[in-house]
């Protein structure tokens, strides 16, 4: 699914999701429970390429850049050069051998 929005208004929307995603959850014995999401996201034009595993790996980069900063982050063409083994981002769990995911 293709999602045509104006550059302007990308940050606007990641905000809103994050928000969204930050809502607390009632439990049906009304425990309130307080939930929190990392958010990474890309676009073909600003990662400058329409593959999809190239812009998937940006996204995860960002991703993961958002959990350390604690905000949302809308990958750049930098996040798609972030070094992978086996399609995964390196340092994550499954990545030290070839061959083998987590």
């Amino acid at each position: 699914m293709v999602l045509e929005l104006p550059a302007g208004r990308r940050e606007v929307r990641l905000a809103q999701l994050v928000r969204m995603l930050r809502t607390p959850v009632t439990l049906d014995a009304g425990q309130v429970v307080n939930v929190a999401a990392s958010v990474g996201a890309a676009t073909c034009d600003i990662v400058g390429t329409r593959d999809l595993s190239t812009v998937q790996r940006a996204a995860d980069a960002a991703l993961y850049e958002g959990k350390h900063s604690g905000r949302a982050v809308l990958a750049t063409a930098a996040h798609a050069t972030v070094p992978s083994v086996n399609g995964r981002r390196a340092g994550r769990p499954g990545t030290a051998v070839w061959g083998r995911a987590a």
